[in-house]
């Protein structure tokens, strides 16, 4: 008995309080259809950007300093396989010290972009790369054979985006060529 006189209070109130804020809504001036509008307004539900706990750091979700060192070699090998950009790596690949310091340049670029632990200790990408004259669609070459590299060593699809979204904003450091038009 006792939950059925509660529950006749709260509508009694609820309906009191409809028609307040209705008299009230005519007495500040709000007809109908902007006081339904802003009635709607105020009941709609706020959102709120749920915060991802314990998401592991995208160097971790690739496999931290193997699955770094793995998508480098694999990278590396296809790009000096390459025909499309293997002459950019000609002086590189005749000298194993270059090719040693390019080797470990990209695993510290790859662990630092990924939040990995690492520092890049290198050149400056806009230094490194101003005078090769790379154009755009070199570049494209060069981030589709990263996506080839972790493609083989099975990196999901997740972690392939985001490392090829990061990467991708270093275009602008590394891409100076002017595209050759056809005409």
């Amino acid at each position: 008995m006792r939950r059925i006189v509660l529950y006749f209070l709260s509508l009694v109130l609820g309906f009191t309080l409809f028609y307040v804020e209705v008299a009230i809504e005519f007495a500040t001036g709000l007809h109908e259809p902007q006081a339904e509008a802003a009635r709607r307004r105020r009941r709609r539900p706020r959102t709120r950007k749920l915060k991802i706990i314990n998401e592991k750091k995208l160097y971790e979700r690739i496999g931290s300093a193997k699955g770094v060192s793995d998508i480098v070699d694999e990278w590396m090998r296809l790009n000096l396989a390459d025909a499309r950009i293997a002459p950019f790596f000609g002086a590189t690949v005749a000298k194993p010290e270059r090719l040693a310091k390019l080797r470990r340049g990209l695993g510290e670029q790859i662990c630092e972009i990924s939040d990995g632990p690492c520092q890049y200790r290198g050149t400056n990408m806009r230094r490194a790369h101003e005078k090769m004259n790379i154009t755009d669609e070199q570049f494209i070459f060069f981030s589709d054979n990263l996506f080839k590299s972790m493609q083989k060593l099975s990196v999901p699809e997740r972690e392939k985006n985001e490392l090829l979204g990061r990467i991708g904003t270093l275009r602008d450091d590394i891409v100076h060529g002017e595209e050759e038009s056809e005409e």
